[in-house]
């Protein structure tokens, strides 16, 4: 029972996981590569292994976790290739997407309002809910795009893209208010109906924090290790 007496459903108490789950692989309370099974995640948020189950398919479905046939769960482990492949995805297909948004000359509302919440956010120091607005900003774009494929081939990318963007604000690779002029300069092709300017600007925006990522990567790994 919810405090005020009404009973919580499967579906909100799936969420509930779900979520915090998300969160634990984020900020690395679950450490990349550790294995998920149902029983532990059952025995982590005291669920049944029909909600853990649920909630871990939900983020395997998101690109929070990771499966390959027949076994179980994992939290990713990027690696430089990786960083570098997701990155180069994403550029091939928001270029593509957002050259299609720009030719409208419109700006999709729910874009300009994720990009909005972004300084808010960074304000409060909440480095996922950047993410999240981040995020959020570029699967309005490309879903403005009106390719259902395109955006179900973007959405896969962007549970990892996640992960990677909470990494370049926690360590402040690159500065919230960089990030939001970039996202400004985007947002402004597209309303111009400037096709090229509004695809140069997001695979610039995307190349950088590439790198900042790919750099970081490289750092870590010369490190002596303790």
């Amino acid at each position: 029972m919810a405090p005020d007496g009404s009973r919580l459903t499967a579906v909100s108490l799936v969420d509930a996981v779900a979520e915090s789950l998300r969160r634990d692989v984020i900020t690395q309370q679950i450490a990349p590569g550790a294995v998920l099974t149902e029983q532990f995640v059952a025995d982590r948020f005291s669920v049944a292994r029909t909600t853990a189950k649920a909630a871990v398919e939900r983020l395997v479905a998101d690109g929070f976790l990771q499966r390959t046939m027949h076994r179980s769960a994992r939290t990713p482990i990027l690696t430089a290739d990786d960083i570098a492949d997701l990155y180069d995805s994403r550029i091939l297909l928001e270029v593509e997407a957002l050259r299609r948004v720009a030719a409208t000359g419109s700006v999709p509302v729910l874009a300009e309002r994720h990009a909005l919440e972004l300084m808010m956010l960074a304000n409060r120091g909440d480095h996922d809910g950047m993410a999240g607005s981040d995020v959020g900003m570029h699967r309005a774009l490309v879903e403005a795009a009106g390719s259902p494929r395109l955006t179900r081939m973007h959405a896969t990318l962007m549970g990892e893209a996640h992960i990677c963007m909470v990494q370049v604000q926690e360590r402040n690779l690159l500065h919230a208010r960089s990030i939001d002029s970039e996202h400004h300069l985007i947002l402004e092709a597209i309303g111009a109906g400037d096709v090229e300017r509004a695809g140069e600007a997001v695979r610039a925006h995307l190349v950088r924090a590439r790198d900042q990522l790919l750099r970081r990567h490289e750092k870590l790994a010369n490190e002596p290790s303790a």
